[in-house]
């Protein structure tokens, strides 16, 4: 159980990482309103595609 934790928060903390490297780059170059525009969108858009596919994949949807 321990290997797949880890399977799972390395790659999730390089994601984050990036993703919140590019929403300040965005936000520096256009508006704080928009830097938080793509930080929703890109921390919480696969988590929701990720929750959606596997209900539909456990048949619960």
């Amino acid at each position: 159980m321990g290997a797949g934790l880890v399977l799972i928060f390395i790659p999730l903390f390089f994601y984050l990482t990036s993703a919140v490297l590019l929403c300040v780059k965005v936000a520096d170059r256009t508006s704080s309103k928009m830097g938080w525009l793509f930080s929703v969108a890109l921390i919480f858009g696969p988590a929701a595609l990720l929750t959606v596919g596997g209900l539909y994949d456990s048949g619960v949807w």
